[in-house]
Formats: structure tokens, sequence, C-alpha cells
């Protein structure tokens, strides 16, 4: 019998089967805003991605009461159980047929500091039926938005979540898929505590009592995701080694955040905009010592802008900052070599000697990336692991751009994770 929750939900499918349109309007809407020369403010109206909730049947994480944190984090370690709950999830107004349950859990910053954060678990109806336990595989979306709304916990309930269909590819094959909210509720993107979430996502996951204690674990990400699954690669031997990770397929990597921040900051390419701007949003909340430096360095028109994108997702992210580069609402250029954003920014690259990855690595990056460059980004993580020895297999993928460079070799970097963590031979290293 279906819960009074339940009856409304269904209830409503006429209004959930609309998001696809809402969605196509709000593109639309900000497509033919009226337009704006880089520092010219009142910002473009454009919408919000929170603009269509009125229509989605579940409170956004910030109404919701079970997303609270404990009354005291002193009892638990990084992956302990702070409540759960079952759920349906929805492809857009489509019940998808697996059941599900969430976790809060407890996990740490990039300080230390305790905080909770939530991973979605989903498990198919149908049998594993190969030799061995049923693999579970940590499904890191490419989140890329600052509100906690954007986190995947909420769009797989809401319909929303942009990367179902890849996302189910695992679930098709039998293997249970844990999926975490990697930038926790404040949205900390490219932070190093990415990595810790991810591995304490798996970590309560297999404490939750659902048969997966014993699985092997296989992790997959694209672009952000990408980022928080290479930092859970290379965290794993340190921070969680009882977990058997088996292997890591990581794309389209914003590795080095030293070479990549004057590239995305410069407004040398329009697209790469959004990812300055995300890079320094996320990492001002994580550490306050690079927000005071970043706050005390942008321009009014700057600040405005920072607050704009505070709760906005990909979309209108993406948008909003196409004719806005960082670089021109600094009033120092310079200000990238202040010694404060120079250590976060190395804090928070890959490939650091202390933390190469245990496990066999799949990596993919685009040749011509207009987000994400290959050469500031992948290629110099690469040549780090390729020297410390690390189980690595790098592919450049041709005549692509960011987008398409996960979509195309989509089907062979899902074959290989599911093939190693069944326990395949992952094939010849790179280097």
């Amino acid at each position: 019998m279906r819960s009074s929750g339940d009856r409304r939900r269904f209830g409503i499918g006429t209004a959930l089967g609309a998001v696809p349109l809402l969605a196509s309007a709000l593109v639309l809407a900000a497509l033919f805003a009226p337009s704006a020369a880089a520092r010219d403010f009142p910002l473009p109206p454009l919408p919000n991605e929170a603009d269509i909730y009125p229509f989605v049947p579940v409170p956004v994480p910030a109404k919701d009461a079970w997303y609270d944190d404990p009354a005291d984090f002193g009892p638990l370690n990084n992956g302990d159980i702070i409540r759960t709950r079952e759920i349906q999830t929805y492809f857009l107004a489509i019940p998808i047929p697996v059941y599900a349950k969430q976790l809060l859990y407890r996990s740490t910053d990039a300080r230390g500091n305790p905080l909770a954060t939530a991973t979605t678990v989903l498990v198919p109806g149908i049998p594993w039926i190969a030799p061995g336990e049923r693999p579970l595989i940590s499904y890191q979306e490419a989140i890329d938005g600052l509100g906690s709304h954007c986190n995947p916990s909420f769009t797989i309930r809401a319909g929303l979540m942009k990367e179902t269909s890849l996302m189910g590819q695992f679930l098709a094959a039998g293997m249970a898929v844990t999926m975490p909210d990697f930038d926790g509720k404040k949205n900390t993107i490219m932070s190093p505590s990415e990595g810790y979430m991810v591995l304490d996502g798996i970590r309560a996951t297999q404490r939750a009592g659902l048969g997966l204690e014993r699985a092997p674990i296989g992790m997959w990400g694209y672009s952000g995701g990408g980022n928080s699954t290479a930092s859970a690669a290379e965290a794993h031997g340190s921070y969680a080694p009882e977990l058997n990770i088996r292997a890591s397929a990581q794309g389209g990597v914003p590795g080095d955040k030293v070479e990549i921040a004057p590239f995305a900051m410069s407004g040398k390419q329009f697209q790469a905009n959004f990812t300055g701007w995300l890079a320094v949003s996320g990492l001002a909340r994580e550490y306050p010592d690079f927000d005071e430096v970043l706050r005390s360095n942008l321009t009014e028109d700057g600040l405005r802008v920072l607050e704009d994108l505070s709760d906005r997702c990909l979309y209108t992210t993406f948008l909003t900052t196409l004719p806005r580069p960082v670089g021109e609402y600094l009033k120092d250029p310079a200000v990238l070599q202040n010694p404060v954003l120079q250590r976060v920014l190395r804090e928070s690259s890959l490939g650091q000697p202390a933390v190469m990855p245990r496990m066999p690595i799949l990596m993919w990056h685009s040749t011509t990336d207009q987000l994400l460059p290959a050469e500031f980004a992948s290629d110099p993580v690469a040549a780090k692991y390729c020297a410390a020895g690390v189980d690595l297999r790098y592919i450049k993928v041709p005549a692509t751009e960011h987008i398409s460079a996960e979509i195309i070799p989509e089907l062979g970097t899902v074959a290989w994770l599911t093939a190693v963590v069944a326990g395949a031979d992952p094939g010849p290293r790179v280097c």
C-alpha cells in the first residue's frame, strides 16, 4: 500500500512530466535574456534552477530536517551513519525500479573538522550472477553547482539527476551504486575534502546492513565527478585503506589547480569562465583565509557575481559566467600569486607524491577540451603517476570537447570498470 506521500507524488505526475519543458524554458530564457557587458549590472535576469522546485514534491535540502547535523559529532567515526531513510528515485516523472536508501553520515573537511553529508544507495532487483559478492560502484556525478539542491541526493528524488542514464548502466549489470553528495551541504567544490566524503560514503554504505559489507568496490566520475573520484583514489591508502577498492575510472580531471587557475580566470576561453568561478567559490567555502583574500580583491561587481552564483546549479552557473571572466573582476590580477591562494591551489591539486593511488586507474581526457585543457588538467597528473609507478591507463580522446569526451568513450569506461571490479585483468599500463 502506498503512503500518502507516494499518492501525492504519483498524483502530480503531470506536473513532474513538465519538468523537462520547464528546464528547457529556463535555458531559453537565459539565452534570450538582455545581454550585458562583463561588468554591467544588474545581472541579466537569468532564472535559477530552484525556480522549478515548486513543481517538484520533494523539499530542498535546506528545508529538509533529515539533513541536519547530529547534536554531537563526538561519538561518531568517519563513515558512521547518522540516520537513514528509504526513498523512491525518479528519472523525470518515471520511477526507477530499484531499492533505494539514503544515508546521512559523518565525514571530515579539508581542515579536519567533522561534517555530515549524504549518499544515495541503489540496489537493483536483478541478481549478481558472476562469481563472488555483488560489486559496489561509488558513482560521482559532476555536481558542478553551489547550492545544496544541486546535489544528487535531492536531484535523484526530484527526477532531475542529469547522469541517471549513465549511472544506470552499472545497475543494469547487477551492481549496487552509492552516489555521494561529495561536496557536502556547503558545496565546497574542488576541495580535498571531496575524496574524504567519497570514501566515507563507501564506508557508510558497507555499514548499512544492505549485504554489501564484503563487496568489491569501483569508482567512476567525470569532470567535477572525476576530480572527486581521483581525490578519493589518492586518499584511499592513507585515509581508508581497509576498503577493497579494485579500480578507479576518472575522466576530464581538473588535476593541477595551480596551472588551471590562471587559464580559467583569464577570459581567453569564454566557456572556461565557468570553471574559474566555480573553483574560487568552492575553495573559498572550504578555506577561510582563501575567502578573505579573494573577497578583499574582488571589485564590487565581482562580489555581486559571487553572491548571485551562491546557490545556482550547473546550467545557470554556466550561462551566468559566460561573459564574465573572473580576472575582469579582480582589483589586482596578480593576486593569484598571493601565498594563501597558491597554497590552497597546491593542496587541492592532484598527483602529490605522498598520496599516489594504489589501485588500477583509467584516466581519459579530450585532446581539445575547452573548459579544462589537458595540458593543465590531466597531463601533469598522468606524468606524475607514471613517474611514481602507478598502475595507469591514460587515453586521449580525439575530435571531442569537454562534454563529448564523457559520452563518446562512455561504454568503454563503464565496461572496463565493471570488468576489473568483477575480477578481470585491468590490461596493460600506459607507462
